[in-house]
């Protein structure tokens, strides 16, 4: 089933890349500090080995949408870092919980032939009746979309279609000894519709764990309130008592000054301490220091308390050996306690005493995580949770006793953010209140919404359910590496999910519902992420909504330059061309120099009766259009790739344009446009002074992004309205002024090229260029011109 693009001799991936991931988590599983890193580390060196023996061997075939030899394109693969196959199965591996649980229900031992016998039992009577349990219950988790495919089979032969069911039995049988193709019962029924979730419970649940340990600092501080202060509030008296005339104290002159302003030192006044001994003096002294040798308080050595202590240790055990250097240094320890906190017992030093308490008494930080994660043992592990309230009580009479605290602790907002990434509501929702911060997390939950979307075209519930679960499982399959043009598996290729496809009705509700959908997702990703370039499990998602929608509408992945083969798809050419006719004469196509051969060039590459009729010379034309712009030719190596993508990207405006126009949101987002210019300007001037290492890889990273973000504020401007240009010129200047000089020069030559392109004129004249105009690329084949700054 590998559906690899035919006629394209196969360029073979080097092993270089996974040598270097072994080596660095080699190198993570000795080197770091944390032992639950070291672990993972191990797995991951384990899992690389893997992909390296599998390349070394032939038995992983990299590049290939079937990167296992034998195994189908429907079998969910181990996918690491790269898109690289390890040659193990997301459905297989080691049993899991619940089929051990089953296992030794039925008195058997976890034999290797165990996932065999697991599978079949589902088959008989019995097996088949708690599945029809499960598909009526909903309460079941499917983390991978194997794990469905014995509920398909169970709802296919409950209403009587035999034919059907025996279809996905042929399919699958094969595998029952490798791979688990029934599900992990759950609590409750996870629900699919319109409101989402970032997170499962159970990954916010891991985070709060992780904050389990203590702090170190924060566990000293309390220490320190409730075992030292109290013994040096004591040793401060006992010394006072040994005081012959007034207790020492700092004479703090009328400017506020301790030291002499010529000399340096303190100006002490009072008298001198261990000049007299009360009754039962030294009995008080031993008493106090063995009680502060019981304590394992950790302690400075410039520590006033300890130093006290520790002179009264001499006092009381060798009284001869105490200098006059050490009495001076007591007599200065005890008048700066006193000008600072008054006498032990006084009404200052109990109110300062009363406030340390009192910061102290709350239960630490890791504890009140711990107490959170407890808390969320009570909720579905893969869902999300609707109503946070009962988690943010203060910590209960039962929780404070297993923790050893007081009750009554309020948890604190940094730890109940946390829950927020679990709680449900609309996507606009999750985005308006910060939980949704980048496009990128967009993606993860936009699986949750189209499962509902694509549900809806099923009437029967325990179907439309189990859809939902099964489509959100095979959003969440890795990418694997491809090459020839080759696409990844569609959920249609997987022999249970084509059963279920013929039960949904292709009616105008689930496709109407699709597309307001996919324009609300658009608006909201255009608005809310002006700056990032839509990323490509975005554009999946968008892709495979449009699908649902019936809409035809080509949008472009982001190439990786490494493996670039040198040739870009038909849908490069179509969003190209929809884009020239877009952006016919705008600021974008004087910004960037998209003449106007250029612009009909383009369409000319997508109407029929002019494009070659060679398929491989079609695909041929865009990137020669591309390397002409970029002034390199093809295999110009890891860079020369780069420069010719990106220019691919300004061309095609990387799905700003299908969308806008597809979609219909020109109007919708026309008085939007120029505060997303000024977003898009506003990140830039954030990102290039963020504090960075200043190091090759790191200021070439910030120059490409300021590159996308640069694209898409030009896109944006071309689309307001008129005066939007010199509005956003103007303010840009008056922007800058009030941010670095070493901003406003890296910028400025990208600043000049705006205003050319703004007063029609080309950035490609020489005088132009001489000036120091320039246009804002990501890529260079020379030192980039902002590397000067």
């Amino acid at each position: 089933m590998d559906n690899d693009a035919p006629g394209a001799e196969p360029l073979r991936i080097a092993p270089g890349y996974a040598a270097l991931q072994l080596a660095a988590a080699l190198r993570t599983s000795t080197d770091h500090p944390d032992p639950q890193g070291r672990e993972r580390a191990r797995g991951k060196v384990r899992q690389w080995e893997q992909v390296m023996a599998g390349m070394l061997t032939g038995s992983i075939d990299v590049g290939s949408r079937t990167p296992l030899a034998g195994v189908p394109a429907w079998v969910t693969p181990d996918i690491v870092k790269g898109g690289f196959a390890t040659g193990d199965f997301k459905a297989g591996g080691a049993l899991l919980g619940h089929e051990l649980q089953t296992l030794a229900a039925a008195g058997m031992a976890p034999v290797p032939d165990a996932r065999r016998w697991l599978n079949a039992r589902l088959l008989t009577d019995d097996g088949m009746a708690g599945l029809y349990a499960l598909l009526d219950s909903g309460c079941y988790d499917v983390n991978v979309p194997e794990e469905g495919a014995l509920l398909v089979v169970a709802w296919l032969t409950r209403h009587g279609k035999a034919d059907a069911a025996r279809e996905v039995l042929s399919a699958i049988a094969p595998w029952f000894d490798r791979l688990r193709f029934f599900p992990a019962p759950a609590a409750q029924a996870r629900r699919f519709g319109e409101r989402v979730f970032l997170k499962p419970v159970r990954e916010v649940a891991l985070a709060l764990h992780k904050r389990r340990a203590p702090n170190r600092r924060i566990m000293t501080q309390r220490d320190t309130v409730r075992v030292l202060l109290p013994l040096y509030d004591r040793a401060v008296q006992l010394f006072i008592e040994s005081v012959e005339g007034e207790p020492p104290s700092i004479d703090i002159d009328a400017n506020g000054a301790w030291r002499d302003g010529v000399s340096g030192k303190f100006r002490i006044a009072g008298g001198w301490p261990c000049r007299h001994y009360p009754a039962r003096w030294h009995a008080r002294g031993e008493a106090l220091l063995h009680e502060w040798s019981g304590h394992s308080v950790t302690r400075r050595k410039d520590d006033s308390a300890a130093q006290l202590l520790d002179y009264l240790r001499i006092c009381v055990m060798e009284p001869a050996a105490l200098s006059g250097r050490d009495v001076g240094k007591i007599r200065l320890i005890l008048a700066r306690y006193i000008s600072k906190r008054g006498r032990p017992g006084s009404a200052q030093c109990a109110a300062l005493r009363s406030e340390q308490a009192r910061q102290a008494r709350g239960v630490p930080h890791h504890l009140l995580a711990g107490v959170l994660a407890d808390r969320l043992r009570a909720y579905p592990q893969e869902g999300g949770i609707d109503d946070l309230a009962p988690l943010s009580v203060t910590v209960t009479a039962a929780e404070a006793a297993n923790l050893g605290e007081g009750a009554g602790s309020a948890i604190p907002p940094s730890l109940l953010a946390k829950l927020w990434r679990c709680h449900i509501d609309t996507i606009a929702a999750l985005v308006e209140h910060g939980i949704i911060r980048s496009a990128e997390a967009l993606a993860t939950v936009l699986p949750q919404l189209s499962a509902a979307i694509n549900g809806a075209a099923i009437e029967d519930p325990s179907l439309k359910h189990l859809y939902g679960a099964l489509y959100h499982a095979f959003r969440r399959r890795r990418s694997v590496l491809l090459q020839n043009l080759a696409h990844q598996v569609q959920l249609h290729e997987l022999p249970w999910i084509a059963a279920v496809n013929a039960e949904r009705q292709h009616g105008l509700q689930p496709r109407t519902l699709a597309r307001r959908t996919l324009e609300e997702i658009a608006v909201l990703t255009l608005t809310s992420f002006p700056q990032t370039m839509i990323p490509n499990p975005l554009v999946q998602e968008m892709s495979a909504l449009a699908g649902s929608a019936g809409l035809d509408l080509p949008l472009v992945e982001e190439l990786a330059a490494d493996i670039f083969e040198g040739t870009f798809s038909p849908k490069f050419s179509r969003v190209a061309a929809q884009a020239s006719t877009l952006l016919e004469d705008s600021l974008y196509c004087r910004y960037y120099g998209i003449d106007a051969g250029q612009r009909s060039y383009l369409r000319e590459l997508v109407q029929p009766a002019k494009a070659p009729v060679h398929a491989r010379t079609y695909m041929k034309e865009l990137i020669r259009l591309c390397e002409k712009r970029a002034g390199i030719r093809s295999n110009g190596g890891v860079t020369g790739n780069a420069m010719m993508i990106e220019q691919q990207q300004i061309l095609t405006t990387q799905n700003l344009a299908a969308l806008v126009s597809s979609l219909g949101l020109g109007d919708e987002l026309r008085p939007r446009f120029y505060g997303m210019a000024q977003q898009c300007f506003e990140w830039i001037c954030r990102d290039q002074q963020a504090g960075r290492d200043e190091c090759d890889v790191e200021l070439l990273r910030a120059i490409r992004n300021a590159a996308y973000a640069w694209r898409q504020m030009i896109f944006f401007l071309s689309l307001a309205p008129a005066p939007a240009t010199a509005e956003l010129i103007a303010w840009a200047h008056a922007h800058l002024a009030q941010q670095s000089p070493r901003l406003r020069k890296r910028l400025a030559p990208a600043m000049a090229g705006l205003e050319l392109a703004a007063a029609h004129r080309s950035l490609d004249e020489p005088e132009n260029l001489a000036s120091g105009a320039r246009r804002l690329l990501g890529y260079s084949c020379t030192p980039h011109w902002m590397l000067a700054v």
